[in-house]
């Protein structure tokens, strides 16, 4: 096995060169403040079943955008369903 001497400013360019790579793809990569989710992305993201997502909808429990056949989901609506149905630690819910 052979043995590399890395001289510390051989070194130094190396790393400046990644951290403008990094740079450049930060710049390149798009960002989505609200992201749009289709039917098995939900599904994946809250291990639940289809039939149990399509409840939710028929229930107004969660807030969906029906295009044709697919239902597409923006990522707040999955966020304010849970919110809505938050349980408190240790608290009693009178509501059932």
């Amino acid at each position: 096995m052979q043995r590399v001497i890395v001289l510390p400013e051989q070194l130094e360019v190396v790393v400046d060169g990644m951290k403008e790579i990094l740079e450049a793809l930060k710049k390149a990569q798009t960002y989505v403040e609200d992201p749009i989710l289709g039917t098995e992305d939900v599904m994946r993201l809250l291990k639940v079943s289809r039939r149990c997502l399509q409840n939710w909808r028929d229930q107004a429990l969660i807030g969906f955008s029906a295009v044709g056949n697919k239902f597409y989901y923006r990522l707040s609506a999955v966020n304010k369903m849970l919110d809505n149905h938050l349980q408190k630690p240790g608290g009693n819910d009178e509501s059932r």
